[in-house]
């Protein structure tokens, strides 16, 4: 059963149809009708149907607009037009839209329900494409060579000259034009069908199914480069102008999570590092890449992380270290002291395995304690003074001492990091919130907005806003308009267009509309009731 929703600014349009199509027998669920554009796009952030059915004409925004909103933010929504307007030029328009079909009205009921039904065909055969495990079996077999991984993967993970990049490029067909490059990683967390497990004999094939989704979105389409990797992540590498590159990756990786989640039922999360000016600097943002992966255990899984979303537009992190000392400062950042105590324990194994000199011992502590007073110092902390601690390390004689000195020394500080990166959220929030009391009445103001002023991405700000303030950012936005409204209608004489224009709503019709829908009442009303003495909540 698929969903669909009806937009046209006719009431008796949307009752007919609603009243005349058997939607069930065609394999279709009706979930809303909307009488314009801006209504139908708001409702999305709520359901996002499979199907619209819109008409052309509309007040607020037409349905052109509404297809071309559509095409630009979803994938996966396929858009009718159903217009009385036959202008060649507004089926040019549909087409270079994607539009699924441009029909005519008046509209028979025998042609729409032949529609209804092609498109069932079409959707279930692109379902299938997608579920059909025995051809993604087959793809696998025809999957990329394994040279080709195996380079991509080194080239991200060590230092490798722009020579052999630019030679192993042209070998294996592979093309960043540049002029800046960014790297993104992508683990799978949970396999949703229920017989599914991490051992089972389809796990492969729903990885190389996550695999073909990534590699349509990002390199098919899009022109970057995709890769798996040894520890079963998917490597993304990715290039472009700036700050177009930084906002393509983003609203890409969100599309493959929908996706996958949607048609391979399984939850992933995608870790994205900085642009970078040259090729070989790709293994710097892909380091960077998989230490935001780090830190899911602060901000859950099934997330896209971007590692400015962490160090909110500070100074890089030591992505370079030796494997023990990143997972233990990885295990530092994100405050989970029970893998911090276990990896400790660990390298504390390995170094006596290992038979190092003591000198050598004292060494690899003193450099576990210069990235940890780095990283108090980049989260505003001076309770470290770097000579008192790396000169107590000399005071301890075994291993088992300095593991004990270690554990206590960092769980004291573990609650001070939490409580800064919990103040830097709330403090940006503020500044977010006095942005958009100073700019509510700019009609443009948009959610990437407010998220580039305080230095989060768009996805990370709009979830944390939510989170913090309990309505999104449209919602509260609407809120302050619409507060600065009411205060205007009941201790001023401006007319209702004046008002809007003042509050950021250049269509007065559409205010109103917003007004009513919010307080049950128009502003003309609503002004009347206030001098009268009226109760007005």
């Amino acid at each position: 059963m698929y969903t669909l929703i009806i937009v046209d600014d006719e009431e008796a349009v949307r009752e007919s149809i609603r009243e005349k199509m058997d939607w069930e027998a065609n394999g279709f669920e009706l979930i809303g009708s909307y009488g314009d554009g801006r209504e139908a796009l708001d409702s999305l952030d709520i359901r996002v149907p499979d199907v619209i059915i819109t008409d052309i004409s509309m007040p607020h925004m037409d349905g052109l607009a509404l297809a071309a909103a559509i095409a630009d933010r979803y994938r996966d929504i396929t858009v009718i037009i159903m217009t009385g307007f036959g202008e060649f030029e507004y089926a040019k328009q549909a087409v270079k839209l994607k539009v699924y079909e441009y029909v005519m009205k008046p509209v028979g009921h025998h042609e729409f329900t032949g529609i209804l039904q092609h498109l069932r065909k079409e959707l279930d055969e692109k379902r299938l494409r997608n579920e059909d495990l025995s051809r993604l079996q087959s793809q696998l077999n025809m999957s990329m060579p394994l040279l080709r991984e195996q380079f991509l993967e080194r080239m991200v993970t060590s230092e490798v000259k722009k020579e052999e990049i630019l030679n192993k490029f042209a070998l294996f067909h592979l093309s960043l034009p540049g002029p800046h490059y960014m790297a993104a990683t992508l683990d799978v967390e949970e396999f949703m069908y229920p017989m599914v497990t991490k051992i089972s004999s389809e796990t492969e094939l729903l990885r190389f199914a996550v695999y073909n989704i990534v590699h349509e979105i990002f390199e098919l389409e899009q022109g970057g480069i995709v890769f798996r990797t040894r520890d079963e992540r998917i490597g993304i590498i990715f290039s472009g102008e700036m700050p177009y590159l930084i906002l393509a990756v983003q609203k890409y990786a969100e599309q493959a999570l929908q996706c996958i989640e949607k048609y391979v039922r399984v939850r992933v999360s995608i870790g994205i590092g900085r642009p970078y000016r040259t090729m070989e600097e790709l293994s710097k943002s892909y380091s960077e890449a998989g230490s935001a992966l780090d830190y899911r255990f602060m901000v859950g899984k099934n997330k896209i992380i971007s590692i400015e979303d962490i160090v909110h537009g500070k100074g890089k992190l030591q992505v370079h270290h030796a494997e023990w000392e990143r997972k233990l400062i990885a295990a530092l950042k994100t405050g989970n002291k029970e893998l911090f105590a276990r990896l400790l324990n660990d390298w504390m194994h390995e170094l006596r395995a290992s038979q190092s000199s003591v000198d050598r011992c004292y060494i690899y502590v003193q450099r576990l304690l210069v990235a940890i007073i780095q990283v108090f110092e980049d989260s505003g902390h001076d309770a470290l003074e770097a000579a008192d601690i790396l000169g107590q390390v000399r005071a301890y004689k075994t291993l088992d001492e300095i593991k004990g000195w270690l554990e206590l020394l960092c769980l004291q500080l573990f609650e001070q990091v939490m409580m800064k990166m919990a103040q830097d959220v709330d403090s940006l929030l503020i500044r977010s919130e006095v942005y958009i009391l100073e700019n509510y009445q700019n009609e443009n103001l948009s959610l990437n907005e407010v998220a580039q002023h305080v230095y989060m991405s768009m996805n990370y700000f709009s979830g944390l806003f939510k989170q913090k303030k309990g309505q999104s950012f449209i919602e509260y936005v609407t809120w302050i308009r619409l507060a600065k409204a009411k205060e205007l209608l009941t201790e001023t004489n401006l007319k209702a267009y004046e008002i809007a224009a003042k509050i950021g709503y250049s269509d007065p019709q559409y205010f109103s509309v917003i007004f009513k829908r919010h307080h049950g009442m128009t502003p003309k009303e609503y002004r009347s009731a206030s001098r009268e003495g009226s109760s007005l909540e």
